[in-house]
């Protein structure tokens, strides 16, 4: 017979077997299958999350782009190159150029897709204009230019002066314009071109860029520079008998030397040497003093008031 020993060990291996069964069952039949089942559930929740937020992010990506396709030239290659070649002539001719002007075209380059390798989502076209005219008619032209709706940018332009002339210039311009595969959504652009205006300029009124056909910006190309803004007060020399001003002369790398009460003459600039105040100047111009610091030009002089004594 069993002794009361072996029935003890047994009923605790037995209660042991049986612990161990529902733990086994519990984790294996419960608990393992729920956590995947919650994984599951939170991969197909953000899953679904996700695909919202892209899909929102599709259709504020279509509406925000919408605009650029409408924009765009024709998608039809002879049509985008000859109806974008003519606008930039009348431009031109509305601009006020009518001799000499001449625009060309090179072959078009088509924009591969970046989320599809090997299709195309347009093509970039690229203009060459010569033309020949004044600032004023430049400007007016790059006015109409940045109000079109056209996908297009300047990227270069090259301005050369005419000998003997000076208020004509010879115009080189690069011009890039885009034209994007048809928008799959209503209306269709067809062949059209674009009209209307892209309010892409600070002002939309003319009157406030036409200053930059007031400004000679080939001052120095044409051999039109102010001496002055390059003639510096560089020293004031004591010697025994007398006193010198020097001016460097940097348009010729030359250093003149002058004493008070010495005329000057240095491009726009004409007076003479009234004061000397250590290491400044006072210069006479004009009936008016002028206040001029070492190591400035003499376009930097500064206008004193009438009366203004000054003293070290």
């Amino acid at each position: 017979m069993m002794s009361v020993r072996n029935y003890i060990l047994l009923a605790g291996l037995t209660l042991f077997l049986i612990g161990y069964a529902i733990h086994w069952a519990y984790h294996t039949l419960y608990r393992t299958p729920r956590e995947q089942l919650t994984s599951e559930i939170k991969k197909l929740t953000d899953g679904i999350a996700a695909g919202k937020n892209s899909l929102a992010a599709m259709n504020q990506f279509n509406e925000q782009s919408a605009l650029f396709y409408y924009r765009t030239l024709p998608p039809t290659p002879n049509t985008a190159q000859s109806e974008y070649a003519y606008w930039l002539l009348e431009l031109l001719q509305e601009s006020g150029f009518e001799k000499n002007n001449h625009v060309n075209h090179t072959p078009h380059v088509g924009i591969p897709s970046l989320r599809q390798p090997g299709n195309f989502v347009g093509a970039n076209y690229q203009f060459t204009v010569q033309c020949t005219g004044s600032l004023e008619q430049l400007s007016y032209f790059l006015f109409e230019f940045y109000h079109a709706p056209f996908l297009h940018r300047l990227t270069s332009m090259t301005l050369v002066p005419i000998e003997g002339n000076t208020e004509q210039l010879t115009f080189h311009l690069t011009i890039d314009a885009l034209a994007l595969n048809t928008h799959p959504y209503p209306p269709p652009l067809g062949v059209q071109m674009p009209t209307g205006y892209i309010p892409r300029l600070a002002s939309s009124d003319f009157a406030t860029y036409q200053v930059i056909a007031g400004r000679n910006l080939l001052q120095t190309a044409k051999g039109g520079l102010d001496q002055a803004d390059y003639t510096f007060l560089t020293g004031i020399v004591v010697l025994s008998d007398r006193t010198e001003v020097w001016f460097s002369v940097r348009t010729n790398d030359s250093t003149v030397k002058k004493r008070l009460g010495d005329p000057i003459q240095f491009g726009s600039f004409s007076g003479k040497i009234v004061e000397i105040l250590g290491d400044d100047i006072v210069l006479e111009r004009e009936g008016q003093r002028w206040l001029l610091a070492s190591g400035e030009s003499l376009n930097q002089a500064f206008a004193l008031p009438p009366e203004t004594a000054i003293s070290l």
